[in-house]
């Protein structure tokens, strides 16, 4: 097989395709086949996984992340060799390559889990205090000594809605953090006899209410931005630049993950936070919903996350960690400041310097204003279009607005290290107090790297609701689309041209064709 291909030293085949697999048939990772022409897209993540998955659109088998030119050979059993039927898709983002194999770099996090399986799970293993991420979760088989279990929980109830006095107790949720309670069948924590038997989180892990409210005193974002424009005047400003005088923080970022990089965006990855406090951020409407969100990802195992359905994103989710988005491609002018990134979907952010809002319908990313105050940038992002967080966050409204700005950082020498970012989110509808996010953007690479690339991604799922469930259906579904298989034509002569008689592909004879070569 010919690698599709070859970067850092790895050749790689078709590691974004489909598989596809007819229901009721769940495979297991003794009894799933796989090779370099067959990879898989997860049934809650789309084709945009960057780690290879066998899926039958209810049960997700991780396969493993080996991607190599030869196959990878995994046994079948002759029910599951018969009905298993592989069809290879063209990469429709093959930069997540790179990005899939960043996940597995030191500066990553330690394990990636995108999705969730259905059915029952091996018993949850016994305490493991101490250790920690997303893939190694902390896990107890109960509260910690001295605190008793409610009556009734997230997993054990009926009917969330009535238990909203408890939303309040940490106890109602398992300890469980809300990235938790998304993962928790992935990571293996929902136990023998799901969904009553999930595992416990750290009781004792939380990210304090304090850091994420907003220590500023301003009421809206027009009043926040206001005040620093005006002070920015004050002092004669604000300050126009030239193409030659622009500040050149041009080039390629990523999220800084380093030891004693700031935290204070990663709240709003809901990995380090006690469901609790988040709600506490939350106007009464709006912990309904999130607790809706808790339910059904965690107990009912039914996700509706954006990118599994090649939905947009949302304003919000450019701080979340699994898009990608906080890894950017920066470029500058003297009228426009723009970031282009993405994972399943592309974010487009512009800053439009000395312009004022005048989008009249919302925006996905909505509409993003500036100015130059010395060497920092202020925005004021305005008509954002409603969505959510999802993965057990919460939802905003369309009066959601944010006010930022970016600084230059500069390590010990002076040399300009990347961006210190603070966003001040104002929505009097979702939330009771305007959030504060912060973050450090490190510059890996400037324009001149001859190997730093934008893909456009175009999003293709095959994924649908089945039951209220995502999975990946069939060709036999009549909601597939075959993207690479032109589909236009496909539904032309599906629909249009039956029994029709067909000229062979070419009906002139080729020592005619060879006088026109």
């Amino acid at each position: 097989m010919t690698p599709l291909y070859t970067l850092g030293g790895f050749e790689l085949s078709n590691v974004f395709g489909q598989l596809s697999l007819p229901f009721g048939n769940t495979p297991t990772p003794e009894s799933v086949s796989l090779n370099s022409a067959a990879k898989t897209s997860h049934p809650h993540w789309g084709v945009c996984s960057g780690e290879i998955r066998c899926v039958d659109g209810r049960r997700g088998v991780r396969c493993g992340r080996k991607w190599a030119k030869s196959e990878i050979p995994i046994k079948t059993t002759g029910r599951e060799s018969n009905q298993m039927r592989a069809r290879v898709f063209v990469p429709f983002c093959s930069f997540l390559v790179l990005i899939a194999l960043t996940w597995m770099s030191p500066i990553g996090p330690a394990s990636k889990v995108f999705a969730q399986q259905y059915g029952a799970q091996p018993p949850a293993t016994p305490d493991q205090a101490g250790r920690g991420g997303r893939g190694n979760t902390p896990t107890f088989s109960g509260p910690p000594a001295g605190m008793a279990k409610l009556p009734i929980d997230l997993f054990s109830s009926k009917n969330f809605y009535k238990d909203q006095a408890l939303w309040s107790d940490q106890r109602y949720f398992r300890c469980n953090t809300p990235r938790q309670l998304t993962d928790i069948w992935t990571s293996h924590r929902i136990g023998g006899a799901p969904p009553t038997s999930a595992a416990w989180g750290d009781c004792s892990k939380d990210y304090s209410r304090a850091k994420i409210v907003s220590p500023y005193p301003y009421k809206t974002a027009k009043e926040h931005y206001e005040a620093l424009l005006a002070a920015a005047k004050a002092k004669g400003g604000p300050t126009v630049y030239t193409k030659a005088t622009t500040p050149d923080w041009d080039g390629w970022y990523a999220r800084d993950a380093g030891p004693g990089h700031d935290m204070g965006a990663e709240w709003i990855w809901g990995t380090v936070n006690q469901v609790p406090t988040i709600l506490s951020l939350l106007t009464p409407e709006y912990q309904k919903r999130m607790v809706q969100d808790d339910y059904h990802e965690g107990p009912d195992n039914a996700p509706q996350w954006p990118s599994s359905f090649c939905q947009p994103d949302g304003l919000m989710r450019w701080w979340a960690e699994a898009t990608n988005a906080g890894n950017f491609q920066l470029t500058m002018t003297p009228w426009k400041v723009q970031f282009l990134s993405g994972i399943a979907v592309n974010f487009l952010r512009q800053v439009l310097i000395g312009k004022d809002h005048v989008q009249k319908v919302p925006q996905w990313y909505g509409e993003t204003v500036g100015f130059w105050d010395g060497t920092t940038l202020v925005t004021w992002t305005a008509n954002v279009q409603a969505w959510t967080l999802s993965h057990s966050m919460f939802e905003w409204s369309d009066k959601l607005e944010t006010v930022e700005t970016y600084k230059p950082a500069y390590d010990a020498s002076g040399k300009f290290v990347g961006l210190d970012h603070e966003a001040i989110f104002y929505d009097p509808d979702a939330f009771l107090r305007p959030l504060r996010a912060s973050y450090r953007f490190a510059r890996q690479a400037t324009p001149d790297d001859p190997n730093r690339r934008y893909t456009y991604i175009e999003c293709l799922t095959n994924l649908r609701n089945v039951n209220g469930r995502p999975a990946q259906v069939t060709e036999a579904d009549p909601r597939f689309i075959d993207y690479y298989g032109r589909p236009w034509a496909q539904n032309w002569e599906k629909y249009f041209e039956v029994g029709w008689d067909k000229p062979a592909d070419s009906g002139v004879p080729q020592d005619v064709l060879s006088i026109f070569k």
